[in-house]
């Protein structure tokens, strides 16, 4: 004989009930739209620092600064295309959070915008806004550097001029000298940061 227990039921569904309540998992009875703020793309790793260093493109940036030691170069990663338009944003954008907790810096102003690039001839035409005018001496040089060191990367680039709001400018060299002509990295010499750690000093004979 089949003997119906209902209250033996009752008392395994109810602890059973309040148990999926309080995982807080709601259901719905049809599907619904996401609000587009709260959508994330798939695969995107929504922790990463803004402007993380990844990528075979490549920017450079100032050294940090020291007292008597001559401002240099070093490369930094970037996740865009290596045309010349996105690595110049890229560089104008400046360092990011990583970059800027191992004081490496940009001489180039906030703000700065590029207008145009046109590749021809080997010869990177860059059009950028006035903010560089602001700028003098040792810091216009490094600023010019890394504009000239970023294009360098890009295949099919020799040399570049740079224009402001469609003019043509004179610029400083390595040695502070004004040219007008397309400036390369030969421009600069010493001012890309070695690889090669310090040697030692050499011992003073007893």
């Amino acid at each position: 004989m089949n003997l119906r227990r209902p209250g033996v039921a009752w008392c395994v569904l109810l602890p059973l009930a309040a148990l999926l309540s309080a995982c807080g998992i709601a259901t719905d009875d049809a599907p619904r739209d996401i609000p587009a703020a709260r959508q994330v793309e798939l695969g995107v790793d929504t922790d990463r620092p803004v402007g993380a260093a990844t990528g075979t493109a490549r920017i450079f940036l100032l050294t940090p600064q020291a007292s008597g030691k001559a401002q240099s170069l070093v490369p930094a990663a970037r996740d865009v295309d290596e045309t010349p338009n996105a690595v110049l944003v890229a560089l104008l954008a400046g360092p990011n959070t990583v970059e800027l907790a191992a004081q490496l810096r940009t001489a180039i102003p906030a703000g700065t915008e590029v207008l145009s690039s046109t590749l021809r001839g080997g010869i990177l035409r860059v059009d950028v806004s006035s903010d560089l005018l602001q700028l003098s001496g040792e810091v216009l040089v490094g600023a010019i550097a890394q504009i000239v060191f970023t294009v360098a990367e890009i295949d099919g680039v020799r040399s570049v001029k740079i224009l402001v709001d469609g003019e043509d400018q004179q610029w400083p060299v390595g040695n502070g000298e004004l040219q007008e002509a397309p400036l390369t990295v030969y421009d600069y010499p010493g001012l890309l940061a070695s690889a090669q750690p310090d040697y030692p000093a050499i011992p003073t004979p007893g």
